[in-house]
């Protein structure tokens, strides 16, 4: 078969309306596999990445013609990353297809293009690259989970643009401590980035910055739980404190009773941590089964303790749990306006494929369906609750949703920017007003 040494990498964006525009601020973060695929690529292909892009004429399809054309799918985006496999195979392009969603369901996603990768495409790229030149692509390539994933493409991240980095941010390890039910990402070997690594590309992501010491952009730092090892969040933490960065990472509630971590990470320059509270009964969740959390009366002390150290806190809340009762989502709402979070990260409960959520709820046949479009975390459950109606649940999600807003710090920020920009617009007009009187005298004023 003819080919062209081209690729081009697609994270589709999702068919949800209103999570179309919404995402429309979130384009600038750009994935990070992509980056590490083209890593792996051959230099002498042309490599083109695009980011959750909405529209495509014809011409984008036909420009692939007899090239690779690599698409990555969640469950919310599979829909369209379906349609967009299709119209590149008709096209005349080599379709693979990858990603949390396809590595569930292969065979679905088969139907749309020549090939999956079912896991982490990492130690399968060659072998697919290999395959297309020959003219052999395979059906479905497993990946395996490499202990060093990073090694083998630091180099390459090296030399790719400052502003580049900023946008996709640093991985500093995969997988997690915990096993959720609700978890899309079934858990996984713990494997970290190299400290001196992460360090490098930190020092990489800081040049070419306007006064980087005072002007600090904040970067993300990607992973599931920074604490699933306590010892590689303090050494890393340490390592970062004299790059004089701001930066972000998502760790559990434990990270609350560690003093010392707590310190480091604020000496480091960490700004905000994202947190998964999850449920107002810490005690039915094995991630929160710890000595410290007994009720959620243990979040308001975890809060408190983080606060302490003056680091901002967005915490995450899931509604629609069996268990929860009417005077449930009271609790979880006096609960919010007790926390005063930097902001509330509220979603339904949605039972992905690939999580034991969606296993347990289909043998139980309470799913009611299948329609991948709807499984968006902010609309209504896509599953039967045990205690209350669907439409309820939503409800509840949507009156959560508005109080959580007006309780969060970053909407009292938000107001008191907007306050102080209007009264700054008043008294320059003041200014300019009485300028213009000293200037003309008496006559200038009209009535």
């Amino acid at each position: 078969m003819p080919i062209k040494k081209e690729i081009l990498f697609v994270n589709p964006t999702v068919s949800d309306r209103f999570l179309k525009i919404a995402l429309l601020y979130f384009k600038k973060r750009m994935s990070v596999v992509f980056y590490i695929l083209s890593a792996l690529t051959p230099k002498e292909y042309i490599i083109k990445i695009s980011n959750v892009k909405i529209f495509w004429s014809k011409k984008d399809f036909a420009r692939y013609k007899d090239c690779l054309v690599g698409i990555t799918s969640t469950t919310i985006s599979a829909k369209n990353a379906y349609r967009l496999a299709d119209r590149f195979r008709a096209s005349g392009a080599y379709v693979v297809m990858g990603g949390p969603h396809v590595s569930v369901l292969p065979e679905e996603a088969l139907e749309h293009c020549h090939s999956v990768v079912i896991g982490e495409a990492e130690s399968v790229w060659k072998d697919v690259i290999a395959d297309f030149e020959q003219g052999s692509l395979k059906s479905k390539y497993i990946g395996e989970l490499l202990d060093d994933f990073f090694s083998p493409v630091y180099e390459y991240f090296l030399k790719l643009p400052p502003k580049t980095l900023r946008r996709i941010g640093i991985y500093t390890h995969r997988g997690c401590k915990y096993n959720c039910e609700f978890c899309a990402t079934p858990k996984k070997k713990l494997r970290f980035v190299k400290i001196e690594q992460i360090v490098g590309l930190l020092r990489r992501m800081k040049q070419g910055m306007f006064f980087p010491s005072v002007f600090k952009p904040t970067i993300d730092l990607l992973g599931d739980n920074i604490y699933s090892d306590p010892d590689f969040a303090k050494r890393l933490f340490k390592a970062i404190i004299p790059l004089g960065i701001s930066y972000t990472i998502i760790a559990s509630i434990d990270i609350a009773f560690d003093e010392e971590a707590l310190m480091l990470a604020k000496q480091s320059g960490c700004s905000c941590l994202f947190i998964g509270f999850e449920t107002v009964f810490p005690q039915t969740l094995p991630k929160l089964s710890i000595p410290y959390i007994k009720s959620h009366n243990d979040y308001i002390k975890a809060v408190k303790n983080i606060k302490k150290y003056k680091l901002r806190i967005i915490g995450a809340f899931i509604i629609g749990f069996d268990n929860y009762s009417h005077k449930d989502y009271l609790r979880l709402l006096f609960l919010i306006m007790r926390m005063r979070l930097f902001l509330v990260s509220l979603t339904t409960l949605t039972p992905f494929p690939g999580s034991a959520l969606f296993e347990r709820l289909k043998k139980e046949n309470r799913i009611l369906n299948f329609d991948w479009d709807k499984y968006n975390v902010l609309a209504r459950p896509v599953f039967k609750p045990r205690k209350m109606a669907v439409l309820t649940v939503k409800l509840w999600f949507v009156f959560i949703r508005i109080v959580s807003l007006l309780f969060s710090s970053m909407t009292a920020v938000f107001f008191l920017l907007l306050v102080l920009s209007i009264i700054l617009s008043e008294l320059d007009k003041k200014i300019a007003y009485q300028m213009a009187i000293e200037r003309l005298g008496p006559v200038f004023i009209v009535k």
